[in-house]
């Protein structure tokens, strides 16, 4: 009987400690971030990536203005206000804000913020290089090569093998913008 009372607490010791070896994966970034952006119907760049599938932007910060860029060429620069400075931006190399144009597994569209900074090149030297569309749906950084699949969580689709692009919350509402982690 001690044997198998042995026996027993070895298997629920190795069962334990088995599921417990299980690295969970965050896919936000722990770099910190925060943007807040209002009113998001004046910036038309953004306004359509957030409520068009397929459709993304970068957000770009000057002294003076918060620049807007969609993915099909249009642009806006938006004045930076006093509330800019109670919530300044938070951010590498700034961001990539759309709605991927495929759903998630129940059939929705969402939206995503990304850094506008090449992860790869980031972690391997800490230089800050942005990456430019390619394409309607793709990044790509010209310095390694490597592009992103903005469908796809921003991981590498060519080149080198590498981490996916830095992602963070976003959360859109009543015409107000806010990315953070």
């Amino acid at each position: 009987m001690k044997k198998g009372l042995k026996w027993m607490v070895a298997v629920l010791v190795a069962m334990v400690l088995t599921g417990c070896t299980e690295d969970v994966e965050n896919i936000y970034s722990n770099f910190r971030a925060f943007f807040r952006f209002t009113p998001v119907t004046s910036a038309q760049p953004l306004y359509k990536a957030l409520n068009n599938p397929g459709m993304f932007c970068t957000t770009e910060f000057s002294t003076s203005y918060i620049i807007f860029k969609g993915n099909e060429g249009s642009s806006y620069s938006a004045p930076r206000t006093a509330l800019d400075q109670y919530g300044r931006p938070v951010y590498i190399s700034g961001f990539i804000i759309g709605t991927p144009s495929v759903p998630d597994l129940k059939g929705n569209f969402y939206t995503v913020a990304y850094d506008l900074v090449c992860p790869n090149c980031y972690d391997e030297s800490y230089i800050q290089r942005k990456l430019h569309f390619e394409g309607l749906e793709k990044m790509k950084c010209t310095t390694c090569q490597r592009t992103y699949n903005l469908n796809n969580n921003g991981i590498v689709d060519g080149g080198e093998n590498g981490r996916p692009l830095f992602r963070y919350r976003l959360t859109y509402s009543s015409d107000v913008l806010v990315v953070q982690n």
